[in-house]
């Protein structure tokens, strides 16, 4: 983070916008970060928190404008980042930001050059500083939709582990189940990519050894680096595509508002299990490299103890979640793009067993 000064100076970026949380903006890291920019007129926008949301945006492009700035520095984890990425988007486009959702009826196409953007992720999990897309729910609904396109990627991204340190280890169990979901689901998803597929692996391996030890060592730095390029490596690898734990997360989201890496962490076992009798020789090799057996079935337990390790809930009941949501959270999964990849074909059915069974 030293270096952003020095990057933002070079690139000619004179009053840039810093987009982050509510949570952040209240701790001292966010003020010791501002002082390291000495070379920039800088401004913050605080006005992200939960999942991320139009009317977060609009706010965001507001502050954007009245700071007269001329660039975007997304600072937080991946709820900030993608408003922050959605902010130098609407910057300098007309109209909503989900008319840009590539499934918006009329949707509306990125036409101009985004504003200089850097990526700062203070969590490790989303990967959303490397990623094209940015998700973003809607304000009633919560349903989630997702602008994609490459002029979203960040210019630079400062993946700096120590920004990760004071994390509480409720989220850095919760983000970490994410980057772990992201490495499992991608190697699983039947779409033809070998490269994904390595990075898949090596981040899966990577996650299963750091993440215990960063929740339980919070300022183990090894463990913190670890974890940072197991999200970095899963953000890459799921450019493949993703599946079920995903669409079941998504409508956890919508459903409830439940914190995504939360929602993956809860569910991640419970779609496995469902996925086995497709997948028995990808989910034996994650096995293998997680150092949990050599089996798909050593995987699915082996998933289970990582989660009573790290403090994630067995189950949907512990969080809150009943039988009476099922239904609605079966709708939305389904009609979710990400289980169209999965291992399994998964119908409605076959949801409402897997949310039933998890409760």
């Amino acid at each position: 983070r030293r270096l952003v000064d020095e990057h933002l100076r070079r690139e000619g970026v004179a009053r840039p916008l810093i987009v982050t949380d509510r949570g952040l903006a209240a701790l001292p890291i966010l003020a010791e970060f501002r002082s390291l920019l000495p070379g920039v007129a800088a401004a913050v926008f605080a006005g992200v928190h939960g999942n991320p949301t139009a009317s977060q945006v609009g706010a965001g492009v507001e502050a954007y404008r009245e700071h007269r700035a001329d660039a975007v520095i997304g600072f937080g984890g991946g709820a900030a980042l993608d408003v922050a990425k959605a902010v130098a988007l609407m910057a300098v486009h007309a109209g909503e930001v989900l008319e840009y959702a590539w499934d918006h009826p009329r949707s509306r196409a990125v036409a101009n050059a985004l504003p200089h953007f850097v990526a700062l992720p203070t969590t490790s999990g989303t990967g959303s500083e490397v990623g094209r897309s940015s998700v973003i729910s809607e304000d009633g609904t919560r349903v989630k939709r997702i602008v994609f396109s490459p002029a979203l990627l960040a210019k630079a991204v400062f993946a700096d582990p120590e920004l990760t340190l004071g994390l509480p280890g409720g989220v850095t169990a919760a983000t970490g189940l994410d980057a772990l979901t992201h490495n499992v689901e991608s190697y699983l998803s039947p779409a033809w990519h070998p490269m994904c597929d390595g990075i898949a692996l090596e981040g899966a391996r990577i996650a299963a050894r750091a993440l215990p030890v960063a929740v339980r060592e919070p300022g183990d730095l090894a463990a913190r680096t670890d974890m940072m390029m197991a999200s970095l490596m899963g953000a890459v690898a799921f450019q493949k595509d993703l599946g079920a734990v995903h669409s079941c997360a998504h409508a956890l989201g919508t459903v409830a508002d439940m914190h995504h890496g939360l929602a993956n962490g809860i569910m991640i076992d419970h779609v496995m299990r469902f996925n086995a009798p497709a997948a028995p020789q990808k989910m034996a090799e994650l096995a293998r490299v997680c150092g949990a057996g050599t089996t798909a079935g050593d995987f699915v337990a082996w998933l289970g103890r990582l989660k009573r390790e790290t403090g994630i809930p067995a189950r949907l009941g512990e969080a809150g979640i009943t039988a009476a949501q099922v239904p609605a959270l079966v709708a939305v999964a389904v009609k979710d793009t990400c289980h169209q990849t999965n291992p399994r074909s998964c119908s409605a059915e076959d949801f409402g067993r897997i949310f039933a069974e998890a409760i």
